[in-house]
């Protein structure tokens, strides 16, 4: 027989089912009384059929290890650094709440409290997604190999969007891009970098992956193949964000082509098509290393701030440059198509979605379309 008994915890009460196998105590704790009835009913039936409970016994498994067994079954399906995203996420907010408790106790309660108190921390909006994504897909993973009953993050609400910790993008005029890149002429090639990124959109782990192969000046454009990045601190190579990631990108500044040129003449490797283009700058900062990856972090950190700091400008952040491409592209008039297109996003929509407002509003067409119709009624 399986016994329900109410009993009094930190955060509450809860409700143990206690049943007994081959002279062994077992037991199940639950935070609501329907799901212990239920559950007691689930092991009688089990224990009078003759079937064993221990596959029952197995939904106490912690949160912890259930994370453990989600990273480890998701692993060769993700890139590294997606992987190493979930495991940093996992460290920094869920583990530390929720993972010493039992995967099966969680309630929607606990889970909204625990966005509550981030919102109150004044993290921002990106920040808080990004964490219930990843504790979503630990109980998502539970519920498929039945670790749990249900999911309670089905039942939470997030937090609105827009929170006032989220990151403002800078948006540079071309004026303000010459000025920046200007500024850090004595620590070339950065200078070039800056109009580059600013130019082409590129993401700092796409330009840290450009080869010489890539730079295809007899064709006009960049051709985006592989990635760069830092992954558990180890340089590792991978593939672009997605299908529409691998991209050609049209080179639209002559200056650039020319400074592009220079350093392509410049570069002690040019000759093997297969070496990084752009360079790393030595640990003290004094020269370059052609050898070694660049760092575009790095890059940022100290060269670009004191170049921005310098000039009086607003602080900023090197993907700060990407937003700039796509304004700059906007003002120019191509249609948001083309630059979606060049930019990688994975449809239009996602472009739509993040620069809509820099959208042309010239409506000189449809007023005229418009009066050439009421004028025919």
């Amino acid at each position: 027989m399986a016994s329900v008994r109410e009993v009094q915890r930190k955060n509450g009460r809860a409700y143990e089912v206690r049943w007994e196998v081959a002279g062994r105590d077992r037991q199940r704790t639950f935070q609501a009384r329907r799901e212990a009835d239920r559950f007691a009913l689930k092991i009688e039936n089990e224990l009078a059929e003759g079937n064993s409970t221990e596959p029952l016994v197995q939904r106490g498994k912690t949160v912890e290890q259930v994370v453990e067994a989600s990273l480890l079954a998701s692993k060769p399906k993700l890139k590294a650094s997606t992987h190493a995203g979930y495991v940093h996420l996992y460290k920094m907010r869920v583990l530390p709440r929720f993972g010493k408790q039992r995967i099966a106790a969680v309630t929607s309660e606990q889970v909204e409290a625990w966005l509550g108190e981030m919102v109150a921390a004044g993290r921002a909006s990106s920040t808080i997604h990004n964490h219930f994504v990843a504790l979503n897909k630990v109980f998502r993973y539970a519920l498929r190999h039945r670790l749990i009953n249900h999911n309670p993050c089905e039942a939470v609400q997030l937090p609105r969007a827009g929170n006032t910790a989220d990151f403002a993008p800078v948006f540079l005029t071309a004026q303000q891009v010459e000025a920046v890149a200007a500024e850090v002429e004595s620590e070339r090639p950065f200078g070039t970098m800056i109009r580059f990124a600013a130019y082409t959109g590129l993401r700092s782990a796409e330009i840290a992956g450009l080869r010489v192969r890539d730079i295809n000046l007899a064709a006009g454009h960049v051709e985006v193949r592989q990635t760069v990045r830092k992954v558990a601190g180890e340089w590792t190579v991978g593939t672009p964000k997605s299908a529409r990631s691998t991209r050609n990108v049209p080179l639209l500044n002559r200056q650039l082509i020319s400074e592009l040129r220079l350093l392509l003449l410049a570069h002690p490797n040019s000759g093997d098509p297969d070496a990084l283009f752009w360079p790393a700058r030595t640990y003290h900062g004094r020269g370059l290393d052609w050898e070694r990856a660049c760092d575009v972090g790095a890059i940022r950190r100290h060269v670009v701030t004191p170049s921005v700091a310098a000039l009086g400008m607003r602080p900023m952040r090197f993907h700060d440059l990407r937003h700039t491409f796509a304004s700059l592209m906007f003002a120019a008039g191509f249609k948001p198509y083309e630059v979606s297109r060049w930019m990688g996003h994975a449809s239009v929509a996602t472009t739509d979605g993040i620069y809509a407002h820099l959208y042309p509003s010239d409506y000189n067409e449809q007023i005229a379309k418009f009066e050439a119709f009421v004028a025919e009624g």
